[in-house]
């Protein structure tokens, strides 16, 4: 059973902090190891990593569905992983 509350509460603060504009001050690299300290750290609290990425993800430049970096993306995934899914559906 996934903690949703939790996954969501830390999704609240990215997008605070990315409000505040603390993401520019810290720079991409320093940002997405943040992020990816966070959804390490999360895995002991049962949460969710797309929960936590979800709307954010992208202007973070992390992919919630491989938990990569990535600068190109398509309705909020990396370009890798869209174009992943979008061939496995053509194949049914």
């Amino acid at each position: 059973m996934s903690n949703h509350s939790g996954s969501y509460m830390l999704n609240e603060i990215l997008k605070m902090l990315e409000k505040e504009s603390i993401f520019e001050y810290l720079g991409k690299e320093k940002t997405q190891k943040i992020v990816f300290d966070i959804i390490n750290m999360s895995y002991q609290y049962d949460c969710n990593p797309g929960e936590i990425l979800e709307d954010i993800g992208e202007c973070i430049g992390i992919c919630y569905y491989c938990k990569r970096p990535a600068d190109e993306f398509c309705d909020g995934v990396c370009k890798k992983c869209y174009e992943k899914d979008n061939t496995e559906l053509e194949k049914l």
